[in-house]
């Protein structure tokens, strides 16, 4: 025992003895690198793995150590993985021929003391690996505790930037935190003791390697927001008096640039487990669980982002002076304009106005903006390009040169004048090597600076539409903002950037504009379809009468068509920037496509539903009136839609739009197959009009129009001179409230609607005569003309204002000649003798009563001579079959058309008797010609 202690206290000298010895002479590694051992306010400190070396074992354990592996050629040393210890077995010598039956006493307590040595240096490696994990554990959780106390304190104000800790060795002291896994893994591969921890105690491995990465990750995104919140602060830095000293820059962005090689190698890490983070070197700026890096895009766009904030504060008073003045939220669409593009040289113009009024008061402000954020940001890219060399070199669009063109070239450089010897031409190569890097600093700092005006402008924009209202501000407040700005930049001489973003946002505020004037009168036309009787009210205004919905629906149009004129000047989707723009597209299209399914579904549902409750007069206002109106606004929105959102394929050749997306082009489509059935339907409606009308009159005569003898009664004294009570009646149901409705049409449609009806109607009842069979005696003829005629009275009659050209144009339908010509059938005489001539009854063209009456007339275009009519044929002879040559003198006074189509079968419904029909004693009729 006292052999033991004395060993240990030898042991612990030497040990001591060779720590002095190592700092004194060969120093560690840990010398050589630029960090220290920091002493905290604990007393503790933290140490890295080279400071172990300051506690190795004394020199017998070292030389144990190492000649251990030696013995392995004679000893063997294995470990029972279900105890979990070790055994040992003495291997023979091999030069000994009996040595697999060799024995000695001695080798099982060697091979036993050896297993438990083999175990007792192993168990070593294994407390010194678990130290090093805990003091590397700890040192983590220690940073990440000091970053969670920066997390919480308040962003500093834009004026102490120099208040908060440097960000250098904030970073600096990150990226060792975030080598701790890969320097403990690097320690185990290469100690023989420990690598076999590496497939036998992976569980084990694997949770130190969690434990480390999760506590450098979180330090990571610790430290992100930590910049995040120094880069707001600098961008909130005033003018002159408040501006960050260069130093304060190039300490943040040497930060930064070591914070980006801390996360990149932490996503090497974790890229070596194949489990790459979700986000890093993904895109740039996003936000999520995992750390990303900070390029110039991001440090820019932050930049941009806080900076257009500040902005967008300053301008929106001066465009919210006129609120409260109550302007009206009804916008004339039809009179706006376009603001923007702006007209050539109009920027350049300074008026200069007086101070007083509010629109040079804005165009003052947005100089002075200008001004300042070149001021500031020139120093702060001009600091970023000269301290990180990391973040800017990807910006020149090519490979980061090392040397000047001129240090490349074969040729020697040649001293200057007045420069001779060797020093001479090394200071021009250097001189040239400086200048070199100048001119590429100051070509990376300009295209820094015009990529930053950009987004800076754009994030003005932006705030400053949020600030405006958008997208829940008026038409009238969103057309006079767009107004004020629009007047502004006309005035200030800005950067182009600036007036490119602004004007955009011009459009974007009379975009918004539209679409809350759309949806208040969206709103009125639905409210205005549950409840409109289409009485066709008339307008104050001198015009053809409308619907109301379709005045409500055509209120739409206008404003969809300033729109969409104002989204061709807004890109489709800005470079650098989260897509807004095809949002603003999407809802102009789904405006315009409800727009055109609302005036779809109001035209067939309410022709539907008139023309099923047989509402005529409704149903030619709706399909006559209201149809032409919402067709054509319908057909010159598809024209403007097919303008601002072209398929590449209908695009001139030297034009090249932007692809549409998928929901924009599913939108455009559906627009145009709208339009193509609102077409579709004006031309078949007519038709389908005439189709019912034809079925309701044919329904209408089948109930009402008498049969039988009604009409073979014989020729009275008293000729028929009023038109029958079903006549009148059918007239009246089907012709009389075409004509009531007729009265609401524009001139243009009234003439096809009645030329439609008017012939349905005819046609209808002549083919219910002939359906029926109905016979006609001579009487019953002279009683249908006057039926007949009621039809014309009533289309020539003035009395519903019809134009003199319309009612023309009606009386020379060809339904009228064909009318006429089945009652000159009717009226012929049937065949007698053959040797007797039939008599020609002259005197029925001039029927007169016994108070000499005037004379009734055929009516224009009815027949002219009965005589033509009154075929002699022989008795017994049958009359002539259809097609048969007719004599020319039956042809000579009756025009063509009488005389085509079922003549035969008109002939046939005359009423055939034995003999002849004869008029008794009326005092105007006489046997002979001469009467």
């Amino acid at each position: 025992m006292l052999r033991g202690g004395s060993l240990g206290g030898l042991a612990r000298s030497l040990q001591k003895a060779e720590a002095m010895l190592r700092s004194c002479v060969s120093p560690g590694l840990r010398r050589l690198l630029p960090s220290r051992p920091r002493r905290h306010s604990d007393g503790s400190e933290d140490r890295d793995e080279d400071e172990e070396e300051e506690e190795e074992a004394p020199a017998l354990l070292a030389a144990l150590e190492q000649g251990f592996p030696g013995l392995r050629r004679c000893l063997c040393v294995w470990e029972d993985p279900r105890t979990e210890t070790f055994r040992g077995h003495v291997r023979p010598q091999p030069g000994d021929g009996a040595a697999a039956f060799s024995y000695h006493p001695v080798h099982p307590h060697v091979a036993e003391r050896g297993a438990a040595l083999h175990a007792l240096l192993q168990h070593r490696h294994h407390l010194r690996l678990a130290r090093d994990y805990s003091r590397r554990l700890k040192a983590s959780s220690d940073f990440l505790r000091r970053l969670l106390v920066l997390a919480e304190r308040p962003e500093p104000p834009a004026g102490e930037l120099g208040a908060a800790p440097p960000l250098r060795g904030l970073c600096q002291e990150l990226r060792t935190h975030a080598g701790h896994w890969s320097g403990l893994q690097r320690r185990m591969r290469g100690d023989p003791w420990l690598r076999p921890l590496l497939l036998r105690r992976h569980e084990s491995v694997a949770h130190m390697r969690r434990a480390l990465l999760l506590l450098a990750l979180h330090a990571a995104r610790l430290a992100e927001r930590h910049a995040e919140a120094r880069l707001r602060a600098l961008a909130r830095a005033g003018p002159a008096a408040a501006a960050p000293t260069p130093a304060l820059l190039s300490d943040l962005f040497q930060g930064l640039e070591i914070y980006n090689q801390a996360v990149g190698d932490l996503a090497l890490e974790l890229g070596i487990a194949g489990r790459p983070p979700a986000g890093i070197a993904a895109r740039p700026g996003a936000t999520g669980d995992h750390s990303h890096a900070f390029p110039a895009a991001r440090v820019l766009g932050i930049l941009a982002a806080e900076r257009g904030q500040l902005a967008a504060e300053r301008l929106q008073p001066l465009l919210q002076l006129w609120d409260g003045v109550g302007r009206a939220e009804h916008v004339c669409w039809e009179d706006a304009a376009v603001p923007w593009p702006l007209e050539h040289g109009a920027v350049a113009v300074d008026t200069g106005l007086s101070g007083q009024e509010v629109l040079p008061g804005l165009a003052r402000e947005l100089r002075a903006l200008c001004r300042e954020d070149e001021e500031l940001m020139g120093l702060v890219l001009g600091v970023l390009v000269a301290s990180a060399d990391s973040l800017w070199h990807h910006v020149l669009c090519g490979p980061k040169q090392e040397k000047p063109v001129a240090a490349e070239s074969p040729k020697p450089l040649e001293p200057p004048a007045g420069s001779p010897g060797t020093a001479a031409g090394l200071n021009s190569l250097c001189w040239k090597s400086v200048r070199w890097l100048d001119a590429s600093r100051a070509l990376a700092a300009e295209a820094l600076h015009a990529q930053y005006r950009g987004l800076f402008w754009g994030a003005a924009g932006t705030a400053l539409g949020h600030r405006l209202g958008l997208p829940h501000c008026g038409a009238g407040m969103a057309a006079a903002a767009a107004q004020e700005l629009s007047h502004a930049l006309t005035q200030a001489r800005v950067p182009r950037d600036c007036e490119e973003e602004l004007g955009w946002l011009c459009l974007r505020l009379l975009c918004r504009g539209v679409l809350r004037s759309w949806e208040r009168d969206f709103a009125c036309a639905l409210g205005s379809g549950l409840s409109d009787k289409c009485s066709g009210e008339p307008v104050p205004a001198a015009g053809p009468v409308r619907s109301r919905t379709a005045r409500c629906l055509q209120r739409l149009y206008p404003a969809l068509a300033f729109a969409l004129q104002c989204l061709r000047s807004l890109p489709a989707c800005p470079p650098g920037r989260p897509p807004g723009s095809p949002c603003l597209r999407l809802q102009v299209l789904g405006c315009c496509l409800a727009t055109a399914q609302a005036a779809c579904s109001w035209l067939m549902g309410r022709a539907c539903q008139y023309l099923a409750a047989w509402a005529l007069p409704q149903f030619l206002l709706v399909t006559q009136g209201d149809l032409q109106l919402l067709k054509m606004e319908t057909d010159r929105l598809v024209v403007l839609v097919s303008g601002t959102f072209p398929e590449p394929r209908d695009a001139l050749p030297p034009l090249s739009p932007a692809p549409l997306s998928h929901w924009e082009h599913q939108l455009r489509q559906q627009i145009h197959s709208m339009a193509a059935s609102i077409q579709l339907f004006s031309g078949d409606v007519l038709k389908m009009f005439s189709t019912d009308c034809k079925r309701m009159s044919a329904e209408i005569f089948d109930q009402t129009m008498p049969l039988g003898k009604h009409w073979r009664v014989s020729l009275r004294a008293d000729l028929p001179s009023s038109p029958s009570a079903y006549a009148a009646a059918a007239a009246q149901a089907v012709l009389g409230q075409v004509l009531q409705g007729a009265q609401l049409l524009p001139r243009d449609a009234q003439a096809p609607a009645l030329a439609r009806v008017t012939t349905a109607f005819l046609e209808a009842w002549m083919d219910h005569i002939l359906a029926q069979r109905i016979k006609f005696s001579l009487q019953g003829a002279l009683q249908l003309r006057q039926d007949f005629e009621l039809v014309r009275e009533l289309v020539g009659s003035e009395r519903y204002g019809l134009a003199p050209e319309t009612r023309q144009s009606l009386l020379s339908l060809r339904v009228f000649q064909q009318m006429d010509g089945a009652i000159l059938c009717l009226l012929q005489q049937p065949g007698g003798a053959a040797s007797v001539p039939p008599r020609p009854w002259h005197s029925l063209r001039r029927c007169c009563s016994d108070n000499s009456a005037q004379a009734q007339e055929l009516g224009a275009g009815s027949l002219q001579s009965l005589e033509t009519l009154e075929v002699p044929v022989a008795a017994g002879t049958p009359p002539s079959v259809p097609g048969a040559e007719v004599p020319s003198r039956l042809r000579s006074g009756v025009p063509e058309s009488y005389l085509s189509g079922n003549q035969q079968q008109w002939l046939s419904l005359r009423l055939h008797r034995a003999r002849r029909w004869r008029v008794p004693g009326l005092p105007c009729i006489g046997n002979s010609p001469e009467a």
